[in-house]
């Protein structure tokens, strides 16, 4: 009894903690500029590893559930926010800005792996998958703090939520194959193709009958929690039918999100109690989002390693792979841009480089597999989490100090 209550407390003292220091985060990025990741994950390390204050023993059982728990809901408030009205007027430059840097930062992720490390293929792969891409959690606040031009922060924003939806559908391919232990890339493309195909259909299909119930439910003060419930259940039902579930998510949140071109396209109107529920859904899913987010990030710190061999080991591979990443952003910026008002806009658009939460929640998904390098993973990846949100914290300095000089000459 009096162990369990010891327990108990515990829990509560990491999770107030977690929710303050996550609260502590966000203000100081307001006030500095500076990616609350970085300040979450020097928490989490300064906490374990250093001060011994919370033990990563008790966190290693819960990472499987918590991470996909987390994944699904990020994913969900990704979707409600994303619209498809933005995807239609700029999509395509953002779909090449997005397709592009995944495709070239995974292909280069795994010859690197391959030729340096002495890594199989299928591990470069996996990998790749996790970190071609750009965090929304941090790259989406960061330009409305700079006040980058509408277009530009459009093609940023479509650009990491298109980046993640790759991330997502490849690791998991990767991961079957890896799991299969035969590598056959029709395999592969057979597995990606059907697990989008399936994931998001279900998505839009699962999400229609779902609006019409938030109708019934427009006055009821649980209608979230009826929600999460139903989105848990469509998850395990894609999963169950060899869909991807966490597509599943994507797609109901989108068609959340956009009810009122749903609505627009039956020609009926949305009541005005019909779109305080959805505004409530998204303010609440915001704020469980962000409680997710900052446990997850903690947690990293929480497992880091700091002995020397492990920070020398992950660094002297991340710096690498980052400086192909920014090759490759510079690249792929130079022709999506191209001919157009965001040509002046490059640098920053490079320098917007910053990994969040999806390649976390991946990297630490491999732990719990049997894989003779998987603790390498999250090694590697935090390692690039941090390189990379420097690297944007110092491109964002830059660009405030050009729009400041520019201010002062005229």
């Amino acid at each position: 009894m009096g162990a369990s209550l010891i327990d108990a407390v515990y829990l509560f003292v990491i999770a107030a903690a977690i929710i303050l220091i996550g609260f502590l985060a966000n203000i100081l990025f307001k006030k500095t500029g500076w990616p609350e990741i970085l300040f979450l994950i020097l928490i989490g390390i300064i906490l374990g590893p250093v001060l011994k204050v919370f033990s990563n023993d008790g966190l290693l059982p819960i990472i499987p559930v918590v991470s996909t728990f987390t994944l699904l809901m990020v994913l969900f408030s990704g979707g409600m926010e994303l619209r498809l009205s933005d995807i239609a007027s700029g999509g395509f430059r953002s779909l090449i800005q997005a397709a592009a840097y995944f495709g070239i930062g995974l292909i280069s992720t795994a010859i690197f792996t391959y030729v340096v490390l002495g890594w199989q293929i299928i591990d470069g792969l996996l990998l790749g998958s996790i970190i071609s891409q750009i965090g929304t959690v941090v790259v989406i606040p960061m330009v409305k703090k700079l006040g980058v031009r509408g277009e530009t922060a459009a093609l940023l924003s479509i650009e990491s939520a298109i980046g993640s939806i790759l991330s997502i559908i490849f690791f998991f391919a990767f991961l079957t194959t890896k799991l299969s232990g035969t590598f056959a890339p029709i395999s592969i493309v057979g597995s990606i193709g059907l697990k989008l195909v399936v994931g998001l259909i279900l998505g839009v299909i699962l999400a229609l009958p779902w609006i019409r119930v938030l109708f019934e439910l427009k006055n009821n003060e649980l209608a979230y929690i009826a929600t999460l419930g139903y989105i848990l259940a469509c998850y395990a039902f894609s999963e169950f039918l060899l869909g991807s579930g966490a597509l599943t998510i994507l797609g109901f949140g989108v068609i959340l999100g956009n009810y009122k071109q749903i609505f627009r396209l039956l020609n009926v109107s949305p009541s005005r109690s019909f779109t305080k529920i959805t505004n409530y859904l998204m303010r609440f899913q915001k704020e469980v989002s962000f409680i997710l987010r900052a446990f997850f990030f903690v947690m990293l710190g929480l497992l880091f390693d700091i002995s020397p061999a492990s920070i020398v080991t992950g660094l002297s591979i991340a710096i690498p792979i980052v400086s192909i990443l920014i090759l490759a952003r510079y690249a792929v910026a130079s022709f999506s841009t191209r001919k157009s008002s965001m040509a002046s806009d490059k640098k920053i658009i490079v320098g917007m480089c910053a990994h969040g939460l999806t390649p976390a929640l991946l990297a630490l998904t491999l732990l719990q597999y049997n894989f003779s390098n998987a603790y390498l993973f999250p090694l590697i990846v935090t390692n690039i989490i941090i390189v990379t949100n420097i690297v944007t914290s110092i491109a964002s300095l830059i660009y405030r100090q050009n729009g400041a000089n520019l201010v002062r000459r005229k």
